[in-house]
């Protein structure tokens, strides 16, 4: 599908390619946030965000919750807030950190691996079902190339953010 080759802001040069990209990639978040509404909220369960902080958890084990914010580019604050949620609805534990009391570390507990193992159990069958028609190749090569992207992305909005904090 090619968009019209008119410029969205007058005056300024439309960029098919990348502008189709958006679009796509604005596509998936939305259809992704249909499936998360199904699945994450109906009974009261994880928010997206609170899933988010134990896939950290289950991907790179016990850590300070100030690691798990710099992972998911949140502030401190933000994560310590839910991190006691969490804590109280025994789906993490917390352990002072013995080369730094002040400091405390963070796992998943049994109950939030297994809540974020049926999710994506879940979420798993769904997308099987919904891309029947692609064999694993195809989903690794998508993945793949989501990946890059997504790094590219990353790496570009770090520039950016270093280059106005300096002032070049």
């Amino acid at each position: 599908m090619q968009l019209a080759q008119q410029p969205l802001v007058p005056g300024v040069e439309r960029d098919a390619s990348a502008q189709e990209l958006l679009e796509g990639v604005s596509s998936l978040v939305r259809a992704v946030r249909c499936i998360e509404h199904r699945h994450l909220m109906p009974d009261g369960g994880l928010r997206r965000s609170d899933a988010s902080v134990l896939k950290v958890l289950l991907r790179d084990g016990e850590q300070r919750g100030g690691e798990i914010a710099a992972k998911l580019g949140v502030d401190a604050s933000v994560v310590s807030r839910q991190l006691t949620a969490l804590e109280a609805d025994g789906l993490v534990s917390r352990r002072p950190d013995p080369a730094d009391a002040r400091v405390g570390l963070v796992s998943l507990a049994p109950r939030g691996r297994a809540q974020l193992e049926s999710l994506y159990s879940s979420y798993t069958q769904h997308l099987r079902a919904a891309l029947a028609d692609l064999d694993d190749d195809a989903l690794l090569a998508a993945a793949d190339t989501m990946q890059r992207i997504a790094r590219a992305i990353t790496e570009a909005s770090q520039v950016v953010r270093r280059t106005q904090s300096t002032g070049d």
